[in-house]
């Protein structure tokens, strides 16, 4: 093998042995103590997170996450309210305002705010249409918020109770029929 050959090997592992160590840098303080740099945004300029399969989700630094949750016809899907604000849990004590818009299609959605534990179990319970109450209910499942067969703009309030992790779910599977169409639900969360 020639000296060519070995140095492209050599640059390749080298190159493959960078990119799975993973990069740190740090800082030094008067004492020498190491501190490690975190990741920081300024207000003034928007971060963009991509939820799963839902568009661009802004949140900016004033705590405000505007985006749109994509749900396929008769399916559900749920916005990681954690990830679009960067925190790892939301706190008890805290004030969130909820908005939510209705899709441009012409369907009625549900939305509903619940704990991971509730989100867990959304996947196997349907909504069932209450004659009594004219709402929407979910066998198992009690919301923090829910807005049912959200037709004009709606906007809630609600204190976080417990320390955990939330999510947004909108969810049309109270539809008939089959249809490939998306429906698009526009919500947006502030910190109040």
């Amino acid at each position: 093998m020639s000296i060519c050959k070995y140095a492209c090997v050599f640059v390749g592992l080298v190159l493959l042995a960078a990119c799975f160590s993973g990069c740190t840098t740090s800082r030094s303080t008067s004492n020498g103590d190491q501190l490690p740099i975190e990741a920081t945004s300024t207000p003034a300029n928007p971060v963009t997170t991509r939820m799963t399969d839902s568009p661009v989700t802004t949140a900016t630094g004033n705590g405000v996450v505007d985006t749109t949750i994509s749900i396929r016809f008769n399916d559900y899907d749920c916005l990681d309210i954690q990830e679009g604000f960067g925190v790892v849990y939301l706190n008890a004590g805290e004030k969130y305002s909820i908005r939510v818009s209705p899709p441009a299609n012409p369907v009625n959605v549900n939305l509903l705010l619940l704990d991971v534990g509730d989100k867990e179990r959304i996947q196997v319970v349907k909504p069932e249409w209450n004659a009594v109450t004219k709402t929407w209910n979910y066998a198992g499942i009690v919301p923090l918020v829910q807005f049912n067969d959200v037709a004009v703009t709606a906007e809630k309030t609600v204190t976080i109770k417990n320390q955990g992790k939330y999510f947004l779910c909108a969810d049309d599977r109270k539809e008939s029929g089959v249809n490939d169409a998306v429906i698009r639900v526009p919500v947006r969360v502030t910190r109040v």
